[in-house]
């Protein structure tokens, strides 16, 4: 399994309507994405996102990345968030979302 965890902030409130507009259409896209395990999401707080998706593989998760929906939020995500951090890697089990963070934070202090 192909585990992808992402933590998104935004520059301020007044972009939350776009980011929201963009993330319900991902999320339509994601619905039918081949390949997808499991999918969730969380807000730290107003302006910071957490997306953790599992795929059957790392092709699938390209597939949806790379195409559509998602593909116009990444390329949007510039005037949106003034931070954008992401980790992915093989796993047996969807992880909780403490290891998620853990796994990102670490990787951020590695860098």
């Amino acid at each position: 399994m192909y585990i992808t965890v992402t933590r998104l902030h935004l520059k301020g409130i007044s972009k939350i309507p776009k980011f929201s507009w963009y993330t319900y259409k991902s999320i339509r896209q994601l619905n039918k994405a081949p390949g997808i395990i499991s999918a969730a999401y969380k807000s730290e707080d107003y302006c910071t996102y957490w997306t953790l998706t599992a795929w059957e593989s790392v092709d699938n998760m390209r597939a949806f990345r790379n195409h559509g929906s998602h593909l116009k939020a990444m390329k949007a995500s510039g005037k949106l968030a003034d931070e954008l951090n992401y980790i992915s890697w093989e796993g047996d089990k969807i992880p909780s979302w403490s290891v998620c963070m853990q796994k990102l934070n670490d990787h951020l202090e590695e860098q």
